[in-house]
């Protein structure tokens, strides 16, 4: 089951059960793939999951504008809606193990210019790492 399949069928879940958070999440996820495909077409798991991504780290900027406004409310429902976003989203890795991984990839590329790597690695880690964790860490080590 893909992840469009597995969004619908929790959409439907949700409504039977009155979850109306998680539905409003759903939808929304569902709504930007909508746009997505009638713009670019089809939309695969990594094109979902970018999506996703986009729209947490909307989420985890308002909770820094409704945590500078002390908006206890938002900052509840907000942090809700981040839990959901992540439910559909791989483990990210941890530093040790991204590290690891980088360091192993730095190994056995053929370049050592940070360009190159941070491509090859980016599409490899999209799901699993955010961009600027990767950069810095590529950073680190190729300069060791």
């Amino acid at each position: 089951m893909n992840l469009q399949e597995q969004l619908f069928e929790e959409m439907k879940t949700a409504m039977k059960a009155k979850d109306a958070e998680r539905l409003g999440v759903i939808r929304l996820i569902r709504s930007d793939i909508k746009n997505h495909e009638i713009d670019h077409g089809t939309a695969d798991d990594l094109v979902v999951q970018k999506i996703i991504k986009k729209l947490l780290n909307q989420q985890l900027d308002a909770l820094e504008d409704f945590k500078k406004a002390n908006r206890e409310d938002l900052i509840a429902e907000t942090e809700s809606k981040i839990k959901i976003l992540e439910s559909y989203l791989p483990k990210q890795l941890s530093d040790l193990e991204l590290e690891k991984f980088i360091q192993e990839f730095v190994e056995k590329s053929a370049t050592k210019y940070f360009g190159p790597l941070m491509g090859q690695l980016s599409k490899q880690l999209a799901a699993q790492a955010d961009g600027a964790r990767i950069a810095a860490l590529l950073k680190k080590i190729l300069s060791n």
